[in-house]
């Protein structure tokens, strides 16, 4: 069976963004700036992979940011319509975001990553990552009234006022990856159960 190399979030979005483009470029006149976009285009299709997969968001970042340009001056010139331009250039808004949000992820984890290693090098005693809490992580663990209570992230970020909701949701995760909490939920929606 055929695997299909478009099985993720992103990969998804950039083959509906390559389509996109060469749909509006093939709309613009100019000869030039047409055949221009189409070679970006094509270049930020296929390096995306190995670009990703080395790491190197901020390369990928420019290459993108070329199309963009390119975009801009072709509804600048007037040679493409400007809803069009402008749908496409708020696409490749969006698309950065998403890669630059799975590098700060990719980030995060490596940062645990290195924590934990750390943690097991200093400690010899401390068998698993993270089998000792900072106070904060206690004060949110007591904050659970009882194991089928579930609480939402606005109950733990009112305990610290001087703390931001990305602090005490890392606070959080940390806690689900040593097993002592259960998250259900995405978004707004998202619950905090004690195991």
């Amino acid at each position: 069976m055929e695997e299909n190399i478009f099985d993720t979030k992103l990969e998804r979005k950039i083959l509906a963004l390559t389509k996109a483009s060469f749909r509006v470029a093939d709309l613009i006149s100019d000869h030039i700036i047409r055949e221009k976009i189409k070679r970006q285009v094509l270049n930020v299709f296929l390096t995306r992979s190995y670009l990703v997969n080395s790491g190197n968001y901020t390369e990928l970042i420019k290459e993108i940011d070329a199309l963009d340009s390119l975009f801009y001056l072709a509804g600048y010139l007037n040679l493409a319509k400007d809803e069009h331009v402008k749908a496409l250039r708020n696409g490749f808004l969006v698309f950065k975001s998403h890669i630059i949000l799975a590098n700060s992820n990719e980030k995060q984890y490596k940062v645990f990553e290195h924590i934990e290693k750390q943690s097991k090098e200093e400690n010899p005693a401390v068998k698993e990552f993270g089998e000792s809490l900072s106070s904060r992580q206690e004060k949110i663990l007591k904050k659970f009234p009882g194991k089928d209570v579930s609480m939402k992230l606005a109950d733990f970020v009112g305990m610290f006022p001087g703390l931001s909701k990305r602090t005490v949701r890392n606070d959080l995760a940390y806690l689900i990856k040593l097993g002592k909490i259960l998250r259900e939920g995405q978004g707004s929606s998202t619950l905090y159960k004690l195991l």
